[in-house]
């Protein structure tokens, strides 16, 4: 709605002019002076009657080309400026927030007769992850003289998700959607299973499995429980753990942490291979291969999440920790951690066998040991600027010596 009508700072600046005349006027008894500053009064309240009569533009239309993009891509905000009024609109200043008004784009409308239309258009900057609101549309009206104005709103507020920058990086799978069958990290057991089904592996007896699956003879040569994975069971996934603890990451390893994440979750998607984000915190950001929401992808959903989430929450890494040990066995495990402790190494580096290793994406400091020196964690430098190559480096190393073990 229309704002009432107010003096600029130039007329402000006359304002205060025109009283001192007067008051000069009135102390010299110089009549001149007195008649220069009422013409000066009366100049300003005819340039605010003025503007206080000028019709508004009734309909601004933003059009957000595309409302969701990654960090460094191309964002474009379209405006269209339409007057239907059957009287000639007055020159505008259109001003279009963005960021909570830290920043915003001007543009100067130039009076439209009936049914013209203006148009301009800006590029959003899209340098810093975030959920943002564009707008309201703000509309000024001055008068000739630059003396008065008047603003007001119109339009509605959009928003735009810039989701973390996705590199390109090298598939830690073979063929998608199928982690057996080509991977470094697949686990390679096939025979014929008593009752029909594909035999894919063994595996240690968990809290809460079949009783009716477990291997008695390995069992007894092993003198632990072991119970029988078959194909048609097995399912591949891959979990992708994001270190959100307050103290393990300052704003640029956190930044990159982000980065890796949705680059590994862009990857898997690529590939076919359901994903699921968690943080260390146990929120979950989201899984894929559960359908769509509101006609959105559950992947997009994921860079949604993954464009505003923020270091914080309680530190649960051992209680996150605990129950990912069956995922390292059924899928791929990719921790993207921050600075670590001795002990938090320790227990992330658990996770890890050598026939499904765990890939550590550290962006901090870590305390040397077992991600180094087990065969069940593949380390990769998540550190801005080297995680791509780290990671394409990793992965082909895992690939050929998964090679020489199987020729061997």
């Amino acid at each position: 709605m229309p704002a009432g009508a107010a003096l600029t700072r130039r007329g402000w600046t006359l304002s205060g002019a025109a009283s001192g005349l007067l008051v000069a006027g009135r102390l010299l008894g110089a009549v001149e002076l007195t008649i220069l500053g009422v013409v000066t009064l009366s100049l300003l309240g005819l340039a605010w009657l003025w503007v206080r009569s000028r019709k508004r533009v009734v309909r601004v239309q933003r059009t957000v080309r595309p409302t969701r993009v990654h960090v460094g891509g191309d964002a474009r905000v379209d405006l269209e400026i339409d007057d239907p009024v059957s009287v000639d609109s007055p020159q505008l200043l259109l001003t279009d927030v963005f960021d909570g008004g830290r920043r915003a784009a001007r543009f100067l409308v130039p009076a439209l007769r009936r049914g013209q239309r203006a148009r301009a258009a800006y590029r959003v900057p899209t340098s810093q992850r975030g959920r943002y609101t564009l707008g309201p549309i703000t509309l000024t009206v001055t008068d000739p003289f630059g003396l008065a104005r008047r603003s007001w709103t119109a339009g509605a507020a959009d928003e735009i998700t810039i989701c973390p920058r996705v590199h390109e990086l090298r598939p830690p799978l073979g063929a998608p959607g199928r982690l057996r069958s080509a991977s470094p990290f697949a686990v390679r057991f096939h025979a014929p299973a008593v009752d029909g089904d594909e035999f894919l592996t063994l595996r240690e007896y968990e809290v809460g499995d079949d009783l009716r699956r477990i291997h008695w003879r390995s069992t007894a040569r092993t003198g632990e429980l072991v119970v029988r994975e078959d194909e048609a069971q097995w399912q591949p996934r891959a979990v992708v753990l994001l270190d959100v603890r307050p103290g393990a990451h300052d704003e640029a390893s956190f930044e990159a942490a982000v980065e890796a994440a949705a680059s590994v979750v862009a990857r898997l998607v690529r590939s076919v291979l359901p994903v699921e984000v968690i943080t260390t915190d146990g929120r979950t950001l989201g899984a894929t291969g559960t359908g769509r929401r509101h006609g959105i992808g559950v992947e997009a959903l994921i860079m949604d999440e993954l464009a505003v989430v923020q270091p914080g929450g309680p530190d649960n890494l051992a209680a996150v920790a605990r129950p990912l040990r069956a995922a390292t066995r059924r899928g791929l495990l990719v921790a993207v951690m921050g600075t670590l402790t001795k002990p938090q190494l320790d227990t992330i580096a658990a996770l890890g066998s050598p026939t499904a290793p765990l890939v550590l994406v550290t962006t901090g400091t870590e305390a040397g040991g077992p991600a180094h020196a087990s065969a069940g964690v593949v380390t990769v430098d998540g550190t801005a600027g080297a995680f791509a190559a780290a990671w394409d480096t990793a992965m082909l190393r895992r690939a050929r010596s998964s090679g020489r073990s199987v020729r061997r």
